[in-house]
């Protein structure tokens, strides 16, 4: 009994025992990971830590500090500083002062760091925007120019660094002072530093004033581009002489007037070769006192259109009425009308149009002589936006002698009747349109060429939702991907088999965007079937795309095993072409008897390799044309995917003035082609 306690005791004692070790290693083993630990933390880094306190010395001292801690990457730090400044935003002068401090390129990285919260970036758009206002504050820059004449020289160098540092809204200010100011050497300092700032925008601004301001201020613009001495301004300085001058005295006005109407006709050659690029830029508008100009954003291709009209405008304002002037003058300011706002031609634009032309002459009298010539010189120049413009002068209330001398030139059909098969699918629409207005003074009316106008109002009736892409192949299974591809594309796409029923198609004059032929039509050459299409002028800006089959994508192993098979001797004889008559090395080198049928036989076939088409080719022989604007012309492998298709129709968008159809231009059509079927075929 007293052995087995004894044991039991033993027992509990080494059990007790290993617990006792257990735990003590186990606190050992705690210990020296906490103070692993705590070894790996790192300190604070010290040129953070004392970044973030110079951060309280005031608003310069905090923007220098979020430069640095930029620049070092310290974005936890950046974080820290900033985020107060989204919810309790400083003064609009405070933080300018921070934003000062602030590099360009140090904002770009903290905008950018995905460490910054969207809090902080907030904060730092805040901060900067408010240093945007401040420097371009009107009366911060007017104080600025006013030192400018100033004898000290500390003064100046304040006001320069002021001047150069708001841009163009410094430009714009100096503009203004330059058309108020009756101090000479005030306007003279002004001119000296708004072509340091920027000589190209300050020089366009002068001359925006001196074209539409008021006369005070035209006149010391008129001073200031004298002074300035440029080339680019003489033929600004000639109007002016041209306004002063006698129009009694053609020695002068002749000469100078064919100077000015040949920069007209060099600015609308420039407009209407235009391209639309990507972006805006900042251009001069004259403000609400024609006193000065403000920045505003254009389109490249608009400020094109833009140029020639401002040309126009010198020739009306020096009283150039020569007939073939002022056709091109309309022409001019009705193109950058509608190519800056597609949707001009309402009651009120047509008004004002003409009103501020032929003042108070009736609206009639100036269609009946101006309407007709005008659109004829804006198709023969491919100036579309020009063409829709006078179309749509052509509406309210108007009589059956306006129409009838709208619509008929004898037995000929009229330059309107034409428009009706105009390239530009939004052109012959709005022809179509006027027409039907017209004939609304008179539904019986009859003039040559009626049944064209009626074929195209039949095809606005049935006018689809979609663009339209003819696709002339015969493969059910090439046909099959094609239509998924335009379907991609967002097109309808509309099948032919041969080149003649391509024709007929085309004819119809539908939106066609797109033609797409396989390289080898059934029933003529792709070369032939090009010089089809672009010989119709509902045709002649279509972009074409000739494809061939498209590429097998193989596997390294065929590859491979092709590589093996061509031996050398296997490329000499691939160089050497078969001939007409399908013999290598020519008829000469066999030496067996020549059978008369191989030579005599069908020798109209091309038993030649199959080549690529030479499109360099076109532009340059028969199919010249020199209007292919839109109608570029491609050649390449099939597209997979309407991602394939990408660059040809970027790039026939681009040579495009005039938008696409949209849904609503669509169905006003639709109506108006309904409207007037309907009208002319009542009893």
């Amino acid at each position: 009994m007293a052995d087995r306690f004894f044991d039991r005791f033993l027992v509990a004692i080494f059990a007790a025992g290993w617990i006792f070790v257990s735990l003590g290693s186990l606190s050992v083993v705690a210990q020296e990971t906490v103070e692993e630990s705590e070894s790996v933390r790192l300190p604070p880094d010290p040129v953070v830590v004392q970044l973030k306190l110079k951060a309280t010395g005031g608003p310069e001292a905090l923007g220098r500090s979020l430069d640095a801690l930029a620049r070092i990457r310290a974005w936890s730090a950046v974080d820290e500083l900033l985020r107060p400044l989204a919810n309790n935003a400083p003064a609009d002068d405070r933080a300018a002062r921070i934003a000062s401090q602030i590099g360009s390129d140090q904002r770009l990285r903290i905008s950018s760091a995905t460490e910054v919260s969207d809090e902080a970036k907030t904060a730092l758009d805040g901060i900067f925007e408010a240093r945007a206002k401040t420097l371009r504050d009107p009366s911060r820059l007017q104080a600025a120019i006013k030192k400018l004449t100033s004898a000290s020289d500390d003064e100046k160098l304040s006001a320069y660094r002021t001047l150069f540092r708001a841009g163009e809204y410094a430009s714009a200010a100096l503009i203004g002072d330059v058309v108020r100011t009756t101090d000479l050497n005030q306007r003279r300092e002004d001119l000296r530093v708004l072509l340091k700032i920027d000589r190209d925008a300050g020089i366009a601004g002068l001359r925006r004033v001196a074209l539409y301001g008021t006369d005070s201020a035209r006149s010391k613009a008129f001073d200031a581009l004298a002074m300035s001495g440029l080339q680019e301004v003489q033929v600004d300085l000639l109007a002016r002489r041209l306004e002063a001058a006698s129009k009694t005295d053609p020695e002068t006005r002749e000469p100078a007037l064919r100077v000015m109407r040949l920069a007209l006709h060099d600015a609308m050659n420039e407009s209407i070769g235009s391209q639309h690029d990507f972006g805006d830029v900042s251009v001069w508008a004259i403000n609400a006192k024609r006193d000065g100009v403000v920045p505003t954003q254009a389109a490249t291709w608009v400020v094109a259109f833009r140029n020639a009209a401002d040309a126009a405008a010198r020739l009306s304002r020096v009283g150039d009425e020569d007939s073939s002037s002022v056709v091109q003058q309309l022409t001019a300011q009705l193109a950058y009308r509608v190519a800056n706002d597609p949707d001009w031609g309402d009651a009120k634009n047509r008004d004002e149009f003409i009103q501020s032309f032929f003042g108070k002459t009736a609206a009639e009298e100036v269609l009946a002589a101006w309407a007709l010539p005008v659109l004829e010189n804006s198709v023969e120049t491919d100036n579309d936006p020009a063409a829709v413009g006078v179309l749509r002068l052509i509406d309210g209330e108007l009589s059956r002698g306006l129409a009838a001398g709208l619509l008929r030139r004898g037995a000929d059909p009229s330059v309107l009747i034409e428009t009706v098969d105009h390239p530009s699918a939004t052109v012959r629409y709005e022809a179509a349109a006027t027409i039907a207005r017209l004939l609304k003074a008179d539904p019986k009316l009859t003039f040559a060429g009626m049944s064209r106008v009626q074929d195209r109002w039949l095809q606005m009736a049935t006018l689809g939702e979609q663009g339209v892409a003819i696709i002339l192949e015969n493969r059910p299974e090439i046909i099959s991907s094609w239509q998924r591809i335009m379907a991609g594309a967002g097109f309808q796409p509309k099948l032919v088999s041969s080149v003649a029923s391509l024709e007929r198609m085309l004819s119809l004059g539908d939106d066609v965007r797109l033609v797409v032929s396989k390289e080898q039509p059934r029933d003529a050459s792709a070369i032939e079937m090009i010089d089809v299409v672009r010989r119709m002028r509902v045709g002649r800006d279509v972009p074409l795309l000739i494809y061939s089959p498209a590429p097998m994508i193989e596997t390294p192993e065929v590859i491979e095993e092709e590589i093996d098979q061509r031996t050398e001797s296997q490329k000499e004889f691939d160089a050497n072409l078969p001939d007409q008559f399908g013999v290598r090395g020519g008829i000469d080198s066999l030496d067996i008897a020549i059978e008369a049928s191989l030579i005599h036989g069908a020798v109209h076939r091309d038993w030649t390799k199959r080549r690529g088409l030479d499109l360099q080719l076109i532009g340059q022989t028969r199919w010249a044309d020199e209007s292919l604007r839109a109608g570029l012309i491609r050649s390449m492998p099939r597209p997979r995917s309407a991602a394939g298709l990408y660059e040809i129709l970027l790039d026939s968008r681009r040579r495009a003035h005039l938008p696409t159809l949209s849904p609503s231009d669509r169905v006003r059509y639709r109506l108006l082609a309904l409207d007037a079927i309907a009208m002319t075929t009542e009893e």
